[in-house]
């Protein structure tokens, strides 16, 4: 009897040691919870009102200016977004380049603008050079080499010139070199 008792007990043990094992297999199997699984969320760390920033060249001249009515920054790639921002281009002895758009993006390493929507380039006259007038959809800038570009329909408008198309890449830096990429026309007229 003594060994039917000890098998009895021996079961027992097994039984709630193979029961033990199925729950641990249990809770290792179990899906992440639903808190476990969401990434962090895009939040907003910090955020300004008229917001401008001014960067300068190594010789202390003032070379681009961005300002916006509204930047918000996040935490989780460090990108930020821009409200109606604006793009200042200096340039020694020759106009300034401004460029405006509805809305931006930039970087988190600070090297690309994304200018979103409707985007306006606007440089004065001076002395012989003339006005010039650029009016386009979502530009993209790259701050280091001042080259800018975009894939939409593109109109420009220098003194009394105008030349359309499609597509445009463009240095901003002097000397300033703009091409469009398709489907060119323009007007020219000769004083």
């Amino acid at each position: 009897m003594a060994n039917r008792n000890q098998i009895k007990q021996l079961g027992r043990v097994a039984l709630a040691i193979l029961a033990a094992g199925t729950w641990w297999l249990a809770f290792l199997q179990e899906p992440v919870s639903d808190t476990q699984q969401v990434r962090s969320e895009h939040k907003i760390d910090y955020f300004l009102k008229n917001f401008d920033a001014l960067s300068m060249t190594l010789a202390g001249t003032k070379k681009q200016r961005i300002q916006a009515e509204y930047l918000q920054h996040f935490a989780d790639d460090g990108s930020t977004e821009l409200t109606q921002p604006t793009m200042t281009m200096y340039s020694p002895d020759k106009p300034d380049l401004h460029i405006y758009s509805e809305t931006g993006y930039i970087s988190s390493d600070g090297e690309l603008v994304s200018l979103n929507g409707a985007v306006h380039i606007k440089r004065d006259a001076l002395r012989n050079i003339p006005s010039m007038n650029i009016d386009t959809h979502n530009l993209r800038v790259q701050l280091p080499n001042d080259f800018a570009e975009t894939d939409e329909f593109v109109k420009i408008k220098s003194g009394i010139n105008t030349i359309e198309g499609t597509g445009l890449r463009a240095h901003f830096r002097e000397p300033i070199s703009i091409k469009i990429l398709r489907q060119v026309r323009g007007t020219h007229e000769i004083n």
